[in-house]
């Protein structure tokens, strides 16, 4: 990759931390009151649920992710930031191994489009999060959408992610998901970020990105990095560059009816590992 594009994709993750200050404002958004236990979905290095615990005070949050080694990234961040009420578990979100109703809220930020590849899978997603739900809980869901995409840019780069490996969801598709899957949505708001990579932090972000499915996940069938630039590298440099991930879509909804009974899972709240 290079020192530069080494220094680029440290400065990225460093502001991917930040966002902004976009994670922490929807956190404040988040309607949790002391003693409830969330549940962060897709939680990768973990900082939505220790702005959650930081900003909210909880009871207990507790991230999973599929990926093992984005549980110890998120492990590493909670102890880095003094955290007592995050706990971090390798889980499927399609299987969540809590009891049903245990939860007063759960969120999942940014991570959608890696969880879902398909509608079906957003269906199946949120069916599971109204079971682990108690009567009335929150979800929380801040992800990008195409309606997000404004300027060239902005498009190129949803282009991009949707080339490197999932598609996106308009926000009517995640409205009609949420209702039908016993969700009622209360709010709905957008956050901008401000991230513009020129076209050498693209080039880096590009093989940043590759690289992370296959080491996080096991994917061998997403494309070469090298692949992917050439096949944008000439749009990129015409525009001077790649808004990323440029503008949030928060949904906050509220859990109005039950769904359909699934088994009891395996795990206990008092079986999670501690960070």
């Amino acid at each position: 990759m290079g020192e530069r594009g080494l220094r680029v994709i440290r400065e990225f993750q460093s502001y991917y931390d930040d966002l902004n200050g976009v994670r922490r404002a929807i956190a404040h958004r988040i309607p949790v009151a002391p003693g409830q236990r969330w549940l962060d979905i897709g939680t990768g290095d973990g900082w939505f649920a220790l702005e959650i615990e930081q900003v909210l005070a909880p009871r207990v949050v507790v991230g999973i992710d599929l990926a093992r080694c984005e549980v110890e990234l998120a492990r590493q961040h909670a102890r880095e930031s003094n955290s007592r009420l995050s706990a971090f578990v390798q889980m499927d979100a399609y299987r969540l191994g809590f009891p049903s109703g245990i939860f007063d809220g759960v969120g999942t930020f940014l991570a959608l489009q890696d969880i879902c590849l398909d509608l079906t899978g957003m269906y199946r997603l949120f069916g599971e999060i109204n079971r682990v739900l108690r009567p009335e809980g929150w979800f929380a869901l801040a992800t990008t959408t195409p309606e997000d995409a404004e300027t060239p840019s902005q498009k190129l780069a949803l282009e991009i992610y949707q080339y490197i490996r999932a598609g996106f969801f308009t926000k009517t598709e995640i409205r009609e998901a949420l209702e039908r899957m016993g969700f009622q949505v209360e709010h709905l708001e957008f956050y901008p970020t401000g991230v513009n990579l020129d076209p050498e932090e693209a080039k880096a972000f590009i093989q940043f990105e590759c690289d992370w499915l296959e080491r996080a996940y096991g994917w061998r069938n997403k494309p070469d990095w090298r692949t992917v630039w050439a096949r944008f590298e000439p749009r990129i440099r015409a525009l001077g560059g790649l808004e990323v991930d440029a503008k949030v879509t928060f949904f906050l909804a509220r859990k109005v009816r039950e769904m359909r009974p699934v088994p009891e899972p395996i795990v206990e709240l008092s079986q999670e590992v501690p960070a």
